[in-house]
């Protein structure tokens, strides 16, 4: 027996005629509201299995493969790792890698709102410390408080990748599996630890080869100084299970990171200044296949936008939307440092393009967006998410705003108040995408690295 077309098309019929619990209710899944019926049913056969699990497993035998796979890709993670413990036979389908990668192509892709830790001790004032929390939103824009039960105090979190999450420590490199509560400890670049920081490192996934890389931007040391940008003459990379970083040569001695990194499609893309160019920067791709380097040029500008690094008329961020690599423009602001690695304020229209087509450097318009008059400013790197733009106010009310269409003009009645992030800093905070995953770190672990086990986030 296979799972046909037609069964989906029946199976909402189906359910609602089944009223037992019995393992023979379950038929492949369709869209609808059958998720929660059919969850009910696992669920109430995982309660049986503690108390006759010969009986089940007799039962559970009886389905074809299909079925059951069909089924189990359709649930939470929370109940598949239940149901890893039914019988033998679920536990090897739910952690097979074909189960995992088809089930993380099923997870919705939510946005993860990262407030660092906030510690401040000034004069005449108690001191306040308040741990790293994350938020996220759901596909209606709920927001859940997320207990980082994995993370510690002085964790700061730099990537998000298939629902991986890195986390940059004082000495080490930590990447963990929330889901899971799975935890991987890495080793830093031998010597980095002077003038090193999270916004550093960023964290890649290839869709072809399956391998995960880490990317650190090596800094030259005569730049370190405070004030002057970001110059790299090297990238390390370290793929997930080799235990080693590799040097590998930068085309490019100025690497604006600060302005965001992104991964997309197995290449990770940042800004870079380039005085060759009229708008005085271009974007710099890292294929994590191939590990070589692409010069892409910037949207075509309005000519009276043009200008050289040393006289800019724009800023300029890289973000993701929608899977597509993006670059987003807002009027230069004299007051603020092009190395600032603070959140971007909207100030006057933000226009964000996005590249169509990398080979021949061809981008489209996808949002003009005009700002409202109270100040607004946008987490980094990514902040536009199913048709909305998250933005926050110095008071630490975080809003959302409908982008109907290509032109926007942000009104503050038409705003939704989300929550307030009181009291952490609104231009620290950070966004990513996020989505459930069973990924096994532990397929990862060298001696050099450690993995544990923390209580799963709620």
């Amino acid at each position: 027996m296979r799972c046909t077309q037609r069964d989906r098309d029946t199976l909402d019929a189906n359910i609602n005629r089944h009223q037992s619990h019995s393992l023979h209710v379950f038929l492949p899944f369709s869209n609808g509201h059958l998720e929660n019926a059919a969850f009910s049913t696992v669920i109430a056969m995982s309660s049986q299995a503690y108390t006759n699990t010969l009986s089940v497993e007799k039962s559970a035998t009886k389905m074809p493969p299909d079925v059951v796979e069909e089924i189990l890709l359709r649930l939470p993670i929370n109940s598949l790792l239940r149901l890893r413990r039914v019988c033998k036979r679920w536990c090897d389908m739910i952690s097979s890698p074909h189960f995992i990668k088809e089930h993380a192509c099923r997870a919705p892709k939510r946005l993860l709102l990262y407030l660092p830790k906030f510690d401040i001790s000034a004069p005449f004032h108690p001191k306040t410390v308040k741990p790293c929390r994350a938020i996220i939103f759901d596909e209606k824009w709920c927001p859940s408080t997320w207990t980082a039960a994995h993370t510690d105090p002085d964790d700061h979190l730099f990537a998000s990748c298939n629902g991986l999450l890195c986390f940059y420590k004082t000495n080490t490199l930590k990447i963990v599996n929330p889901t899971t509560g799975h935890c991987l400890h890495l080793s830093k670049p031998d010597g980095i630890l002077l003038r090193d920081f999270h916004y550093l490192y960023s964290f890649g996934f290839h869709p072809v080869t399956r391998e995960y890389k880490l990317v650190h931007f090596l800094r030259q040391p005569e730049r370190c100084k405070s004030g002057l940008p970001f110059h790299f003459d090297t990238i390390q990379v370290y793929t997930l299970g080799d235990n080693r970083w590799r040097n590998i040569k930068a085309p490019k001695p100025c690497c604006m990171v600060n302005l965001g990194v992104v991964n997309v499609d197995g290449a990770i893309y940042w800004l870079t200044e380039d005085e060759g160019t009229s708008h005085g920067m271009t974007v710099l791709s890292f294929d994590l296949r191939e590990e070589t380097f692409t010069s892409i040029q910037l949207p075509p500008l309005e000519v009276k936008e043009t200008a050289s690094c040393s006289n800019p008329r724009v800023t300029y961020y890289i973000t993701e939307i929608d899977e597509k690599v993006c670059i987003v423009t807002i009027p230069y602001q004299s007051h603020v440092p092009r190395w600032r690695r603070y959140n971007a304020e909207l100030f006057g229209r933000m226009d964000i393009w996005a590249l169509e087509n990398q080979t021949e450097h061809k981008w489209f318009l996808k949002y003009s967006i005009q700002s409202p008059l109270v100040p607004r400013s946008v987490p980094q790197p990514c902040f536009i998410h199913r048709g909305k733009i998250l933005m926050h106010d110095r008071e630490g009310s975080t809003w959302c705003h409908d982008l109907r269409g290509k032109n926007v003009h942000i009104e503050h009645r038409e705003e939704v108040e989300l929550l307030n992030i009181g009291p952490y800093r609104f231009y620290e905070t950070q966004s990513y995408f996020y989505k459930e995953t069973l990924v096994p770190l532990s397929l990862y672990a060298r001696t050099t690295a450690i993995v544990r086990t923390s209580p799963r986030s709620p």
